[in-house]
């Protein structure tokens, strides 16, 4: 079993260095088209269609699983605040449960679309011809299917640890332990 959820950290690790790698080649993408456009009068083509489809959605769908993973999402504690541990634990295991069947419907979405939009081999019209968008369309299958695996784990440990009482160790820091939400050396807004 641990050596699966070596295996699965790692993948979600490498999914979310991939969205901070399309993050700089969106910036270095980005900068030579300005510099080809402004410097040389000639600008790349499809440059827009490729930020636009392929570095923006890796960065922001492929990072999902790491984000869940971490239990980085925003929790706001205004009514939870006087639950116990095992309160809050249920509660956020509750919680869990919805989002594990949102994200489920929408990576299923996500996946009947990507198939249609491969059948076709979708395109979008460039200055001087057609960019080829369709492979983008996996970045958000493999986002949010992962996401879904991450919420199921989480969801998992959390109904554990209401029926126990006990937090699992590797989860207690990010789960708040003792108190809120709020990992050490983070401020509460």
């Amino acid at each position: 079993m641990k050596v699966l959820a070596k295996a699965f950290d790692g993948v979600v690790l490498a999914a979310a260095w991939a969205g901070g790698i399309a993050t700089v080649l969106m910036m270095l993408h980005v900068s030579a088209e300005v510099a080809m456009r402004y410097i040389f009068n000639s600008p790349l083509t499809g440059t827009v269609e490729i930020v636009s489809a392929y570095h923006m959605t890796a960065l922001a769908f492929l990072p999902l699983a790491l984000i869940a993973k971490e239990r980085g999402h925003i929790i706001v504690e205004l009514f939870t605040g006087w639950m116990s541990l095992r309160g809050r634990t249920l509660l956020d295991a509750i919680v869990g449960v919805v989002t594990l069947i949102y994200t489920t419907v929408f990576a299923w979405k996500a996946f009947e679309v990507a198939l249609d939009k491969t059948a076709i081999r979708e395109a979008k019209e460039s200055g001087t011809g057609f960019v080829e968008i369709w492979p983008a369309r996996w970045f958000v299958v493999v986002g949010f299917g992962l996401m879904v695996i991450a919420v199921a784990i989480i969801v998992i440990k959390d109904f554990r640890g209401a029926a126990t009482g006990r937090i699992d160790p590797d989860d207690a820091d990010r789960h708040g332990g003792h108190g809120a939400h709020i990992r050490d050396g983070e401020d509460q807004l």
